[in-house]
């Protein structure tokens, strides 16, 4: 088997490392002996980049040098900001990469230059390629990205494989810190082939934090007169705090939340309240049904009832309380399996991918479906899907289209990703032009477009004239259409400057118009190529709206 290949759980809050040695998965602890790695990242006061632990136990003390969440903000053009920098989310997703690179490496004893991603299976074209660059930053070749839920029956299959002649159907339940994935898959022997995937990259542990911080802020305000969302080390405490507590409350009744030393007004205090389970439970059953509707969605599409689930997987650190485990007991008539830890399941079947790949893991074998539709716009705004979600992968489909005016030379394909039928409600993966079309009367050239798709859920699209032959094929990037060029970006910052220096602009918007250019400004001196595609992204969508503001005003 090569060496060097690892398996990572890029997780939104935590982030774990596995690898298969003599047929057997091995969790690789970090350089302070723990399993896991906060996905968390700080600026000390000297200046020096902090990961994980140390970064974490800053966030209370420093809340405006820490980013926590990082993996929520991947594929956005939207850059972080960290001290007095702006940085791409792929930058600082690369400082963890790092730090799991070099704990490996010095638990392994030998250099780790390439590893198996997982990712959530609702991840889309922009986010697999913005994980994929963030760890190739931190000197990482991802020569495959596996959807989350996948890794986990991967997982189960690999140390307990069912038996060849039988067929199982399995289904895996991955609550996250971040995201919710759940797939329903077939099993049989050391073979998985996954039928359906639902999710939401939106719905983890850090959202049912989020409404504990909502209700202790509503307690310090009633019974403290202490607002916390107006002072970011009292929130940042409380945030600390919530999450504390939803993790004791898995296996208590009731917590005490204290935050010690705060100054009411009325001198120092220690304000507490009491938080039962029964609470929780009432604030986070919403999200909690929400997942639950995924899991209905995913079975449908896989054309299967709940008593037709042979085995219940759970994975992620939400799974673990007790309203998930209730509901979805209620709905599943099935004990759910308990062979792996679910914070660690996932990077282990991460790694048993990295042992396919390298030859390591005979005999086994993963069929995945990819996560989203894609297609093109056409004449009227309409979106028109050409590989459509939970295709098998890897996949290729080809559709004709033709011109829409007489003697048209070029085309312009525009690529969605999205399940509406019009092409504005989905979201735009780039553009680009055919040019060299014979000149005919409308109707008809015949320009053939092709999408196909990896193993890695990633897409390339190619478009060809029939007649002439020509062609012109793209690798879709999360950077859209957008040029990276310093030039082009210095002059749409003049344009922006000149265009709010005309308009009666409240202060506010001023600010952010202020903030944005001296961003741009930074990144045309001394940012990458990624950072001037972040910033054009936002001075495009900003001058936008003052041009929109101006025909207004003129009429």
């Amino acid at each position: 088997m090569t060496r060097g290949i690892l398996g990572i759980d890029f997780g939104t809050t935590n982030s774990v490392c596995a690898w298969i040695e003599n047929g057997r998965p091995q969790v690789i602890p970090n350089d302070r002996g723990n399993r896991s790695t906060p996905s968390v990242v700080a600026l000390s006061h000297s200046g020096e980049i902090l990961v994980g632990e140390s970064a974490k136990n800053q966030a209370v003390a420093s809340p405006q040098t820490t980013l926590t969440g990082i993996k929520r903000r991947l594929g956005s053009r939207d850059p972080v900001r960290l001290g007095d920098r702006w940085y791409a989310p792929e930058e600082a997703a690369s400082w963890i990469f790092g730090k799991l690179k070099r704990d490996s490496e010095a638990f392994l004893g030998f250099p780790v230059e390439q590893a198996v991603v997982s990712v959530p299976a609702r991840f889309g074209e922009p986010q697999r390629r913005a994980v994929k660059e963030a760890a190739r930053r931190a000197g990482l070749e991802v020569p495959r990205l596996v959807n989350e839920p996948t890794a986990a029956a991967v997982a189960r299959a690999f140390l307990e494989p069912e038996d060849a002649d039988t067929e199982r159907i399995v289904l895996v339940y991955d609550f996250g810190g971040g995201t919710f994935d759940v797939t329903v898959l077939a099993a049989r022997g050391r073979v998985c082939e996954v039928l359906s995937s639902a999710g939401d990259d939106r719905l983890g542990g850090m959202d049912i934090d989020a409404l504990l911080y909502r209700e202790a802020s509503g307690v310090f305000r009633r019974d403290w007169g202490v607002d916390p969302d107006t002072d970011p080390f009292l929130a940042q405490q409380l945030m600390d705090l919530s999450e504390r507590a939803k993790i004791e409350l898995s296996s208590r009744s009731e917590v005490t939340i204290t935050v010690p030393f705060l100054n009411a007004g009325r001198g120092l205090a220690h304000p507490s309240f009491e938080l039962s389970r029964e609470r929780l439970e009432d604030l986070a059953r919403p999200l909690v049904e929400r997942s639950l509707d995924l899991v209905r969605l995913a079975l449908e599409e896989a054309e299967k009832r709940p008593k037709d689930i042979d085995a219940l997987v759970l994975s992620g650190g939400s799974s673990r309380i007790p309203l998930v485990r209730s509901l979805l007991a209620d709905y599943l008539p099935l004990e759910p399996e308990s062979r792996v830890n679910p914070e660690e399941i996932v990077a282990v079947g991460a790694a048993v991918e990295a042992a396919i790949l390298s030859g390591g893991a005979g005999g086994f074998g993963v069929r995945d479906v990819n996560s989203r539709t894609y297609g093109v716009e056409i004449e009227g705004g309409r979106f028109v899907a050409l590989l459509p979600r939970n295709e098998p992968l890897p996949s290729r489909r080809r559709r004709v289209f033709t011109t829409v005016a007489d003697d048209q030379e070029s085309v312009e394909i525009h690529i969605l990703q999205g399940e509406s039928d019009s092409a504005s409600d989905n979201i735009s993966l780039g553009r680009f032009l055919l040019p060299g079309i014979r000149k005919a009367r409308k109707g008809e050239p015949r320009i053939q477009v092709e999408f196909s798709i990896d193993e890695s859920d990633l897409l390339r699209v190619r478009a060809m004239d029939l007649d002439t032959r020509t062609e012109q094929a793209v690798v879709v990037t999360g950077s859209g259409a957008y040029g990276g060029d310093a030039e082009k970006l210095a002059r749409l910052a003049a344009r922006v400057r000149a265009l709010a220096g005309a308009e009666d602009l409240d202060n506010g918007f001023r600010s952010e118009i202020e903030e944005l250019l001296l961003r741009a400004a930074w990144a045309v001196e001394s940012g990458s190529e990624e950072d001037r595609l972040l910033v054009r992204g936002s001075l495009e969508a900003v001058a936008g709206e003052l041009l929109a503001r101006k025909r207004v005003t003129s009429v």
